[in-house]
């Protein structure tokens, strides 16, 4: 699946303004008595891994725009949003009405075999897969972070 060199570029700076609006809302967050870590790092540490990472992203795609230009491609365009593009942020939207009542746990393992599905994985791999990142993700934040996540009815 490739949805061109400028929608990598639209994408990657994209990410990394959300991640700046992360680090801009983190930083108004209070200290919680008790906590170990206050409660504005976690949201400070993802957003500028987005930073990089959509930075990252945005140069690289440019570098390749700008060095693998063929002639006869110059005039072909590419979708800006495709279906799989658009499948995943659906169900990524879908997610985040079904978590607060599935939970943390069903909601996210579904989705990530969804996702792992439609990127062509197979059914055992996308089912092991999920299992073990879902609970992983969410031992890491329940019991590491000691940030509570949907319980769902489990």
């Amino acid at each position: 699946m490739r949805t061109g060199h400028a929608a990598d570029i639209i994408i990657g700076l994209a990410f990394a303004a959300l991640g700046a609006g992360i680090i801009i809302i983190a930083s108004g967050f209070r200290t919680i008595a008790g906590m170990v870590v206050g409660s504005g790092l976690f949201p400070a540490m993802t957003g500028t891994a987005m930073i990089v990472f959509g930075g990252l992203m945005a140069i690289g795609a440019a570098r390749a725009a700008r060095s693998s230009m063929p002639a006869s491609a110059a005039g072909a365009r590419e979708p800006l949003f495709d279906r799989y593009a658009i499948a995943i942020v659906s169900a990524l939207a879908l997610l985040t009405v079904v978590m607060p009542s599935a939970g943390f746990l069903a909601g996210g393992f579904v989705f990530s075999v969804f996702a792992i599905r439609l990127g062509g994985g197979r059914w055992t791999g996308a089912i092991l897969f999920s299992a073990i990142a879902t609970a992983g993700i969410y031992l890491i934040f329940t019991q590491g972070l000691r940030v509570p996540l949907p319980r769902g009815p489990f």
